[in-house]
């Protein structure tokens, strides 16, 4: 089933929504394999656009509850949310397990990411030994790239990595005590060339405490989501930071609970905090709202519950996403 959205504005295009609806009982992880949607926690579940279904064809069991693909979708990380025990997969098939330390672990989202550096590896970014010890490690066969004795990272709780498209830039939006959210981004290359590049705030741009959550907008903008601040006497703001350069960052305002965000082209996000919300960042205006949705009620690092949130799958680069409930996939995508 599909529902076209379409509002008109004098100065600014508004993306172009439409909304289809997958039949699909008991999803229990989505990423995107070019047009379709599949669920490894399942065995490798594939739901197509047009309504049909593949079953998987292995049982993982219960423990692991998450997944993340590389962007070809060759390679898979499954794991506990909110636990220390990872997989990572080739399609269906087991190629090694990971870890990271208990210290905390059932209270912030387990910090991984895979991607392709600009050399051609893939990459498998998490913190296998120490919480606030952030490593690369060639993804397949578990080399680790960025020891160095003289390492002292501080206290700081990685969460919620990601990678620019490109590969050049790693991005961990956590916390660190009393609690508190802090975003801090890294290039990779100057990493892979001295790893200590990971025990600073490496490229993070200033001020970027109290956030909800961050993105990469295209290869070198990074959109920060700001939450209300403690005393609740500030609305969220948007702040859009350039980071090969020093220009200032862009701030607007807006009335949105912000939560995770995706951006929408070079000038729109998706706001998930309950349900989606189409904003343009420059302005803060909510453009269009999905109320019949449920996206989830993350605002920060620190979620203590895995479900806080249903199966999603982002797809920026496309301008789509994904969102699962209990009966059914509901994609958005833009145009």
């Amino acid at each position: 089933m599909k529902v076209e959205w379409w509002v008109a504005m004098s100065e600014t295009s508004i993306p172009k929504c439409e909304e289809t609806i997958l039949p699909a009982a008991y999803v229990r992880s989505l990423v995107w394999d070019g047009d379709d949607l599949v669920d490894w926690l399942t065995g490798g579940t594939r739901y197509r656009l047009n309504g049909e279904t593949t079953s998987g064809q292995v049982n993982y069991g219960h423990l692991l509850d998450a997944a993340i693909s590389s962007p070809d979708c060759r390679y898979s990380v499954l794991y506990t949310k909110l636990g220390t025990k990872g997989v990572i997969t080739h399609g269906t098939k087991f190629i090694r397990e990971i870890n990271r330390s208990y210290y905390c672990a059932e209270a912030y989202e387990y910090p991984v990411a895979i991607f392709r550096a600009r050399n051609g590896r893939y990459i498998l970014a998490h913190c296998p030994n120490e919480y606030c010890r952030l490593e690369l490690e060639d993804l397949i066969t578990g080399e680790l790239l960025t020891s160095k004795a003289d390492r002292k990272p501080p206290d700081f709780f990685h969460s919620r990595l990601a990678a620019s498209s490109d590969g050049r830039y790693l991005l961990s939006a956590g916390w660190l005590w009393h609690p508190m959210d802090h975003v801090r981004v890294y290039d990779v290359d100057t990493a892979l060339d001295d790893p200590t590049h990971l025990d600073g705030d490496g490229l993070s741009p200033d001020n970027l405490s109290e956030e909800s959550s961050a993105a990469f907008l295209g290869d070198d903008r990074l959109v920060v989501a700001l939450g209300v601040d403690i005393n609740d006497e500030e609305p969220p703001q948007l702040r859009v930071h350039t980071l090969s350069g020093a220009a200032p960052p862009i701030i607007t305002e807006t009335n949105a609970k912000l939560g995770n965000i995706m951006p929408v082209g070079e000038t729109h996000l998706l706001s998930f905090y309950e349900y989606p919300k189409l904003i343009d960042w420059r302005t803060g205006a909510i453009l269009k709202t999905w109320p019949h949705i449920a996206s989830g009620l993350q605002e920060c690092a620190i979620i203590n519950e895995p479900d806080i949130n249903p199966p999603m799958a982002l797809d920026p680069a496309r301008k789509r996403c994904a969102i699962a409930d209990k009966e059914k996939i509901t994609v958005l995508a833009f145009k």
